[in-house]
């Protein structure tokens, strides 16, 4: 989903299941938001729920439903819209600028 690894980039995990129908148009939002704005530098991690290997992840972060996002310590579920996406990237590089 990116080309180049930016550390400075904020990382979003993104939790996605084969049969999620509302998943595929969060990924497009994603997909879009970080080619327009962000020049593919995000550090975006695409979780399928659906593999017993990342069951790990589930539990680690509390994922109880998909399309969910996390971006920080944000946390963004179900009706996700573009403008939260933004919003929590811009929250992320916000938050850490150490002064």
């Amino acid at each position: 989903m990116y080309d180049v690894i930016d550390e400075s980039y904020p990382k979003i995990l993104f939790f996605s299941s084969s049969h999620c129908a509302p998943c595929q148009p969060v990924e497009f939002m994603l997909k879009r938001i970080n080619i327009s704005m962000f020049g593919k530098k995000l550090r975006i991690e695409k979780i399928s729920i659906d593999l017993e290997e990342n069951h790990h992840f589930t539990e680690e972060y509390r994922i109880t439903s998909v399309p969910t996002l996390i971006i920080a310590d944000k946390r963004l579920s179900v009706n996700i819209a573009e403008e939260e996406i933004i919003d929590a990237v811009l929250y992320a590089f916000i938050s850490s600028v150490k002064l």
